[in-house]
């Protein structure tokens, strides 16, 4: 009999509901509803409208019952370490802050003095960055201590929809893991944290278990919904889809972040990791993903939008074909210069630094993407070697899952640049794996039967060196 379940994943460009049917050992996904969404200046922050995502969100799910009358449960995903301040009546106190905001650039030397780089990685095993919900919290202490002193508790945004629908709190372990707040392995939180920079520990109540059911859907139309945990991080169900064998697992989560890392049962700790930025994520389903978060697509999204403000061409595919058809420059940028972590201008950046580095003044479109598609891929290489370094495993095939993977020069040159097969596929891996773990969670789907249905459902492509 079908089983049919829908998935809410929210990127920090769009937000989509899938409708996913299991029948006949395969799983086929509809895509029900999409809008665009980004962050912009309230009151001298960069914000999300949270009430425009949640009025989509409930949008997107009533259309999906109406298409979907069989639907029986429901999982929502997003981007890590964003948050939401709630007062005592469970309400927001203000927009929740984006990562991409300035403020956390400003209080980072007060941040570093009471909490180290390198005790911060031996109490969290996360590499510090200025994007950590750590960071955030402590920037909220300090520039908005009024709005923090009315604070009741804090919710990751994941949690915050699903707390939305359910009117059920929690702090998915997965979602949780992104912050720099729980110790190594996201089994607990680390109090140490919590008290060196000041954070209530009373913000945050115990780590969520996932893989679980939240409770039935309180919202109206949508009562038929049972929501489910399926993994509150979208990395965390990207991994979900991918499949298993003997051999270790080397993935490649490529969106406007490229999340590349390996599948394992404890975190990558000691001074080598740290000097190489790893963090230890965790996985839904237990265990952990040490991994490195990469400036992605994000650098190409913007200038895509940089050349439409211009009137110039702005289509992925077209900008793709004329990257595909020119010479390379020889020249490459590094994707995780901070200078490319904001919004804006991101086409003059990039141009600077690549005629910087040796290539001509005055280069096309097309040279300037495929030169980005080379950068990302001299840099997965680079992330891979040293993965490699710190596990003792060879290397011997990338999974690359996620927008990047329809991108064939980019996992051409990825393939190219590793020496070995990259394995393209699923494109849609963060809402295929929520779908599969809620087919789990429900009884739909047995976790031994998940390899076969996903060799049955992903459209996959092998690209060789």
């Amino acid at each position: 009999m079908p089983a049919t379940a829908l998935a809410v994943d929210l990127g920090s460009s769009s937000g989509r509901i899938i409708a996913g049917v299991l029948e006949d050992g395969r799983v086929t996904e509809t895509e029900v509803h999409r809008f665009p969404h980004t962050a912009t200046k309230e009151a001298g922050y960069l914000c999300w409208d949270l009430v425009a995502m949640w009025s989509e969100v409930v949008r997107g799910l009533q259309l999906a019952i109406e298409r979907f009358p069989d639907a029986t449960t429901v999982s929502v995903d997003t981007w890590g370490v964003d948050w939401v301040p709630l007062d005592a009546d469970g309400n927001p106190l203000t927009p929740a802050r984006c990562y991409r905001d300035e403020r956390t650039g400003r209080t980072l030397e007060a941040y570093r003095e009471r909490l180290p780089e390198s005790r911060q990685w031996e109490l969290t095993g996360i590499a510090p960055a200025t994007i950590n919900s750590s960071n955030q919290l402590f920037a909220f202490l300090t520039e908005e201590a009024h709005v923090a002193a009315e604070t009741d508790q804090i919710l990751f945004l994941p949690d915050w929809f699903t707390y939305m629908l359910t009117g059920v709190r929690g702090w998915s372990r997965s979602i949780a893991s992104t912050s720099g707040l729980c110790a190594p392995g996201a089994q607990a939180w680390s109090e140490e944290v919590f008290e060196a920079l000041g954070i209530p520990r009373s913000w945050v109540g115990e780590l969520t278990h996932e893989c679980s059911v939240v409770g039935p859907c309180s919202v109206d139309g949508l009562e038929q919904l049972t929501v489910v945990r399926a993994g509150a991080h979208d990395s965390a169900c990207a991994v979900a889809a991918l499949q298993r064998d003997d051999a270790p697992t080397c993935f490649l989560s490529a969106g406007s972040w490229s999340v590349l890392g390996v599948l394992r049962d404890e975190p990558l700790m000691g001074d080598d990791a740290r000097a190489l930025g790893l963090t230890n994520e965790a996985r839904a389903e237990g265990g952990v993903r040490p991994l490195f978060n990469i400036t992605g697509l994000w650098i190409l999204q913007e200038c895509q939008r940089d050349w439409q403000d211009k009137g110039l061409e702005s289509d992925i595919v077209a900008l793709l074909e004329e990257a595909a058809a020119a010479a390379s420059l020889g020249v490459t940028i590094d994707p995780d210069d901070p200078q490319y972590a904001h919004p804006g201008s991101m086409v003059e950046r990039v141009t600077a630094a690549l005629e910087e580095a040796g290539a001509p003044v005055g280069i096309s479109q097309g040279q300037l993407v495929r030169a980005l598609c080379e950068s990302f891929a001299e840099r997965y290489a680079r992330a891979v070697h040293d993965l490699s370094a710190l596990t003792g495993e060879p290397l011997t095939r990338l999974n690359l899952v996620g927008g990047g993977s329809r991108n064939t020069l980019l996992c051409d040159l990825t393939a190219t640049a590793l020496g070995v097969p990259v394995l393209a596929g699923p494109a849609e891996a963060s809402t295929l794996g929520s779908l599969l773990v809620q087919f789990e969670v429900s009884g739909a789907l047995q976790p031994e039967q998940r390899n076969e249905v996903i060799a049955a459902t992903a459209m996959t492509r092998t690209h060789q060196p």
